[in-house]
């Protein structure tokens, strides 16, 4: 675990202070984090998202737990989940559009610095493994059911010893690889922090970045402490709870702070973040005592950052409380009402299906031995059959069934149901489709706002780190060359696919850092590297930037209204059906002027490559979708060619 001998460690009086400052600090957020609060209904946070949690599992507790017997029903209604689910269903597929505005200290917008920002954005959300669809899920997932999610955003890179395998024997088993340390991560990451391991100054602050401090404390053991750590200063001096047995030892560790949090063989990881102070901003690490970090907060420039975006699911009363009300915990009373009612009436189900005797005196040696036959044998000898007769046991009636429907009735009022998701209507015209989705976002707006604005946080956080590291090279060496000054700078480049390009055409749009002494390309040269590729069967922009090309700017974010509602491609076709109509009808000449680029559009909106249709054959068969609608087609007059956009992104290179 420890490197080679550094000697003893030990921390000068200014860094004890600096560690029993955080520790102090983090044993305060802590007790707060342990109060019972009325929000919670006098419980504590912990106690409120265990609650949650089970009943979004439809936990059922034993029935010993509950004094029932054997016989008895113990079942938990799976409708808390249900709702879960139905509520997030309308917009956990699509990650909202999140557009840009790039703008100087002049009041100056630049177009291209914040397209080129987008992109990079936008790649690093999609690149390797990511899935924004995912993410988008479990964020409204989280939120449902916890009431809070806290995500934190950073940048990751992580140098290796990495063992390549240059030879395998199949028979033999005998392999041969080549070591050599290499970059493992070299990306922008995203972790959902769990809620109980956050940490705030303030649970009367309910925005992340008004805190005064935050706090993320986290486990480790050694191998993952190791691959995050081992290059951090005093690393090697970073002992376990096991390792420490003098009294004087475990002083200077500070144990009495972390021991208790932490298992013998961990390693507590405290993570400290400040805005505000006599001393100003701080951002400082603290393993076991250690300090491992003591810098400034390192993101934003004059406006700091904390690296976390927050949001809720819905807020209590008192909207001011940092923590949110959770989708579980809303319907806990008539989950609970549910659940007994359908308990109980199923075990009268099961009490007038098999029911109990009332055996007369003069019979009970006969059904004691009998008893085990009782169900399922048809002779039962008894010395007087009058004394004998069934229980009177009530089935379930009407009320029963009426009181369970109020139930839902009051479940539906608190989620959503099916007309409330968007699903009325018989989908046959666009407007019956937008009345439905429009009737959805009515009355889930609130979780739209909350789950956006978490979405508009973690782009801004993104932003900020891709700023931070988009001009830090990854070194390599130059082909043929061994001396150690001619190593090169490599930058990372980004590269965003699937998306409508500035020729309209769906494509890649790949983004290149280029060093201050590296000259850029010239136009000409971006235009063959992206007519290569279009040859190779994928349409691609180039744009090239210098490592300074995205300073001075502020990226000013906002969330493009319809990104985060269901897109719904019924709704796409139907629309477009619905505009051919009103042109065909309405506009007949314009219409069959341009029947060609109609039917463009018509064949796009369908999947379809409008160029695959030769001659007349395109036109032919929009007239027979139409209807036959339509003047006879005329020939226009030529129309002007656009001049080409000097500025486009392929010919970026030539503006730094």
């Amino acid at each position: 675990m420890k490197k080679e001998s550094k000697g003893t460690y030990n921390p000068t009086t200014e860094e004890v202070d600096k560690i029993k400052y955080v520790y102090d600090e983090v044993k305060y957020m802590f007790e707060i984090s342990t109060d019972s609060y009325r929000e919670y209904n006098e419980r504590t946070q912990a106690q409120f998202i265990d609650d949650s949690q089970k009943r979004a599992n439809s936990f059922i507790p034993t029935k010993e737990s509950q004094g029932k017997q054997e016989w008895q029903s113990n079942f938990f209604s799976p409708t808390t989940r249900n709702k879960v689910k139905a509520q997030i269903a309308g917009i956990a597929n699509n990650p909202p559009d999140v557009t840009l505005t790039a703008i100087n200290e002049s009041n100056k917008i630049s177009v291209l610095r914040a397209e080129a920002m987008e992109t990079m954005i936008d790649s690093s959300f999609t690149a390797g493994e990511n899935n924004p669809q995912k993410l988008m899920y479990l964020d409204s997932w989280n939120c449902s059911i916890n009431g809070t999610v806290v995500k934190y955003d950073s940048h990751n890179k992580i140098k290796n010893e990495v063992k390549v395998v240059t030879g395998y024997d199949y028979e033999t088993g005998t392999v041969e690889f080549d070591k050599s340390e290499q970059i493992i991560a070299d990306d922008c990451i995203e972790i959902d922090i769990p809620l109980e391991s956050f940490l705030v100054r303030d649970e009367n602050i309910p925005d992340v970045q008004d805190q005064p401090a935050v706090a993320w404390v986290e486990y480790m053991d050694k191998d993952k402490l190791a691959l995050e750590f081992s290059k951090f200063k005093n690393f090697g001096f970073v002992p376990t709870g096991s390792q420490l047995v003098g009294e004087e030892e475990q002083q200077l560790f500070f144990k009495q702070d972390w021991s208790k949090r932490a298992e013998s063989d961990k390693y507590e990881v405290v993570r400290y973040y400040r805005k505000y102070g006599y001393d100003g901003d701080m951002y400082r690490i603290i393993v076991n005592g250690v300090l491992i970090l003591d810098v400034p907060l390192l993101w934003g420039k004059k406006k700091k950052f904390y690296p976390f975006s927050k949001t809720i699911f819905e807020p209590f009363a008192n909207s001011n409380f940092f923590w949110g009300n959770s989708l579980p915990n809303i319907l806990m009373g008539e989950q609970d009402v549910e659940n007994a009612l359908v308990n109980s009436m199923t075990d009268q189900s099961f009490r007038s299906v098999t029911t109990p005797m009332l055996i007369g005196m003069t019979n009970k040696d006969d059904f004691d031995l009998e008893e085990d036959y009782v169900d399922s044998d048809t002779k039962i000898y008894v010395q007087d059959v009058g004394q004998v007769i069934p229980m009177p046991v009530n089935g379930i009636g009407q009320g029963d069934i009426n009181m369970l429907k109020i139930i839902k009735q009051g479940m539906e009022s608190d989620s959503t149901d099916q007309v409330q998701g968007g699903a009325s209507g018989s989908g046959s015209t666009a407007r019956e489709i937008v009345i439905a989705n429009e009737r959805a976002e009515e009355l889930k707006g609130l979780f739209y706002i909350m789950i956006t604005d978490l979405w508009l946080q973690k782009y801004r956080l993104r932003g900020i780190n891709i700023l931070m590291n988009y001009a830090m090279p990854r070194v390599e060496a130059v082909v043929g060359e061994e001396d150690a000054e001619s190593l090169a700078p490599i930058f990372k480049s980004y590269r965003l696919t699937d998306i409508e390009l500035s020729n309209g055409k769906i494509g890649s749009k790949q983004i290149e850092i280029v060093g201050d002494n590296t000259e850029l390309a010239r136009p000409f040269e971006l235009d063959v590297r992206e007519e290569e590729s279009r040859m190779n069967g994928e349409e691609t922009e180039i744009l090239q930037i210098t490592t300074d090309y995205l300073d001075d700017y502020e990226y000013q974010y906002r969330i493009e209204p319809e990104g985060v509602h269901q897109k719904s491609r019924a709704l796409k076709l139907a629309m477009m059906d619905e505009k051919m109509q009103g042109y065909a009808t309405y506009f007949p000449e314009k219409f069959a002027q341009n029947q060609a680029e109609f039917f463009k559009m018509f064949a796009e909106a369908y999947g379809d490559d409008p160029e695959k249709f030769s001659g007349g054959q395109g036109q032919d068969v929009m007239q027979q979708l139409m209807g036959g609608g339509g003047a006879p087609q005329e020939q226009g007059a030529p129309q002007e060619q656009q001049a080409p956009d000097t500025a486009g992104m392929g010919q970026l290179g030539n503006l730094s």
